[in-house]
């Protein structure tokens, strides 16, 4: 997949009109338009910032791995949170979360 292709599908996986990230990333549509069709090459600077207004890094863009999973805010959170805890703790909390699933 070329980029113009992987940056529309994850705009539209994201569900973000090309009018709302134009907004966002103070970025013409017309440029983003152009990106999406392939007939501009966007430069580092302005695909990070599309992709930042997106939640997508620059690695997550460019990983060629078919099953990337993009994290939502809470997830993202919780993951914030995850890494601050001592090894002890991440195992209690991950063995909570099992139990919760169990529990379904």
């Amino acid at each position: 997949m070329n980029i113009a292709q992987r940056f529309q599908k994850i705009r539209e996986q994201k569900k973000i009109s090309v009018y709302r990230l134009s907004i966002l990333s103070d970025i013409s549509e017309t440029h983003i338009h152009k990106i999406e069709k392939g007939t501009s090459q966007p430069s580092i600077y302005i695909l990070e910032k599309l992709l930042s207004c997106m939640g997508v890094t620059l690695v997550e863009f460019f990983n060629n791995d078919t099953e990337v999973y993009y994290l939502n805010d809470i997830e993202k959170e919780l993951l914030r949170h995850f890494r601050t805890l001592t090894e002890k703790q991440a195992y209690a909390v991950l063995e909570l979360i099992k139990e919760i699933n169990i529990s379904k």
